[in-house]
């Protein structure tokens, strides 16, 4: 019986330090394995290394050791940043194809009324927490540029050459949300019509790649 405890003990502590549940607990935690208790050795690693008697591996030794490999708390995989960016860009784009129909009115940011920057700045708003400027122009600044052939769901895309007085949310595909103008409705448009492709800016990101 002593034997089994024994080599229970042995494997439990093993799997403990195979695993890397955390660093070595103090030989405080433990209760001593040598006969000679005021001649405690080292580690409980190395005391489990040397030959052992029945006597030696009393069960509340063996007690502390589940009890610590309880006490460690799991670690908890962290999400990779981009999959968590992805996530955002998805929910981007939802939100913005849940505008389509709202009403354009110029200086208005939701929740049922949008101007083109309104529209933007509404989503990003509701989705990362992030302010955006209620300007087209503030907004083509701020955004990293990246070419038509890496834009990403998510993405700005901006109108007027050689400045940006519109702006709309790419959903990939060449398609964009918007908020189009006066006396039209919040839409989805492929961004290579004919107005459009005259007068495309750029694409401008806010989150990261």
């Amino acid at each position: 019986m002593h034997a089994h405890l024994k080599t229970l003990a042995t494997a439990v502590l093993a799997t403990a330090l195979a695993t890397g549940l955390g660093a070595a607990p103090a030989a405080s935690a433990f209760a001593p394995v040598t006969r000679d208790t005021k001649n405690a050795v080292g580690p409980l690693s190395t005391q489990l290394a040397q030959p052992l008697t029945a006597t030696e591996i009393p069960v509340p030794t063996m007690s502390r050791v589940l009890e610590h490999l309880a006490s460690v708390p799991a670690r908890t995989p962290r999400q990779p940043l981009g999959g968590q960016v992805a996530g955002l860009r998805e929910r981007l784009t939802a939100l913005g194809r849940q505008q389509v129909g709202d009403a354009y009115r110029a200086g208005s940011s939701g929740p049922n009324a949008f101007d083109c920057s309104g529209l933007t700045r509404y989503v990003f708003k509701q989705i990362t927490g992030r302010n955006l400027p209620h300007y087209s122009g503030a907004q083509y600044k701020m955004a990293k540029k990246v070419s038509r052939r890496n834009a990403q769901p998510g993405d700005l895309v901006f109108f007027l050459r050689g400045s940006a007085h519109h702006v709309g949310l790419y959903l990939g595909d060449g398609k964009m949300v918007h908020a189009v103008g006066r006396g039209k409705r919040v839409r989805v448009q492929s961004i290579f019509g004919p107005w459009y492709t005259r007068h495309y800016s750029g694409m401008g990101r806010i989150l990261p790649a």
